[in-house]
């Protein structure tokens, strides 16, 4: 049998360490094993009833065909307003664009704005694919990283070079669930346009905050920096729609058309039903959301309180539905998730996924019965040592 040299391009990315441990998850639950599952950040509620109404009656009414590439008309309006009544950005349809999920989006916007050889600043710890989409469109990620996974302007300011494109921000962050704040954001565009630097800035687990933190949408902070942005969200976290796979963007105009003329050649339009199924979810009430923040606000509590209880060193999440904790002296990350999965049947993911060994993240995305468990074997982990 043949075998074709592949491409540099895909040589050169790692597979979603995410989805591979689900894999094994999964594999050990197909062969009866009860296993806690914290890997995945994927909410455990269902899509609201009106958003799945919404889809059905699409089907029955035959909306089954092609939609404009970047979006039906009514889905970008709705994203338009949403943008304009939640972050305070007016975009009109041609400055906005519809995806299958944010990862997508993610990719044609990296792909639309780099050559081959420019360089995307990724800000460690990172979500797992912000580094690999760039490899793919040709850039090259440089990982910035500070002692206390905050921003600091003078360390990005230090890794900015004449062929630095972009850099992608994401707050609330995955993994620790940290929330950037008005002063940071600002701190960052004057430097974004003292050096002419697109934002691709990733807004998808906005409306999960905790103890008073606010989100700000990078693109809001000053009247010019709309121009140096890429605004990033989508439906799956918000309205528990990840399998729809609806995500959307606003940005500069041109910017936006070439990433639809890529995505014609990519994927064509998205899901015509899911596309329905989102325009519900943007017009419709927030009453999932809320339901969602609350008890993730219990499962947050409950994961910080056992953790300070075992003397584990962790971030207090301010946004998202994650906790990043320390693992390191007493143990190597990887190491780690690989016992605690073997042998106490607890799924997370190791900080290697996200550009920081010693560091583990654990999605609070499960019901409290389980969580309850699960932090019991974790606490079993760290003393057996």
């Amino acid at each position: 049998m043949p075998k074709f040299a592949l491409s540099g391009a895909v040589r050169s990315i790692e597979p979603s360490p995410t989805f591979e441990i689900e894999a094994k998850v999964k594999e050990m639950q197909k062969n009866g094993a009860k296993v806690f599952n914290l890997n995945l950040g994927e909410p455990d509620f269902f899509t609201s009833d009106n958003v799945k109404s919404a889809a059905l009656i699409a089907i029955v009414e035959n909306k089954t065909r092609y939609t404009q590439v970047k979006g039906m008309p009514k889905l970008l309006e709705a994203v338009c307003e949403k943008f304009k009544s939640d972050n305070g950005l007016v975009y009109t349809p041609k400055e906005v664009i519809v995806s299958n999920g944010a990862k997508q989006i993610l990719y044609l916007a990296i792909r639309t704005v780099c050559e081959v050889g420019d360089e995307v600043i990724v800000l460690a710890p990172y979500w797992v694919s912000y580094p690999e989409i760039t490899k793919l469109a040709g850039g090259k990620p440089v990982i910035v990283k500070t002692d206390d996974f905050r921003f600091s302007a003078e360390a990005i300011r230090k890794a900015i070079t004449r062929k630095t494109k972009a850099i992608v921000i994401n707050s609330p962050n995955n993994p620790t669930s940290i929330v950037w704040t008005k002063d940071e954001l600002e701190e960052l565009g004057k430097l974004v346009m003292k050096y002419r630097i697109l934002v691709i800035s990733d807004e998808i687990y906005e409306r999960f905050l905790f103890d008073g933190a606010k989100h700000f949408s990078f693109a809001a902070m000053a009247p010019k920096l709309k121009n140096y942005t890429i605004t990033v969200n989508g439906v799956s976290k918000t309205y528990a729609m990840t399998g729809f796979r609806v995500g959307y963007a606003g940005g500069p105009a041109y910017i936006i058309e070439k990433m639809a003329d890529l995505q014609s050649h990519v994927s064509s339009s998205i899901c015509s039903i899911s596309q329905e199924a989102a325009v519900e979810a943007l017009s419709g009430g927030k009453e999932l959301v809320n339901k969602m923040v609350r008890e993730f606000d219990e499962r947050r509590k409950l994961v910080c309180d056992d953790l300070r209880n075992l003397g584990v060193e962790f971030i207090k999440p301010e946004g998202a539905y994650y906790v990043f904790f320390k693992v390191e002296p007493h143990f190597d990350s990887m190491h780690f998730c690989e016992i605690l999965l073997q042998d106490f049947k607890v799924a997370l993911n190791p900080g290697e996924s996200f550009g920081t060994p010693g560091w583990v993240r654990l999605s609070y995305t499960v019901n409290r019965d389980d969580l309850k468990e699960a932090m019991y074997r974790i606490g079993m982990m760290f003393r057996r040592g």
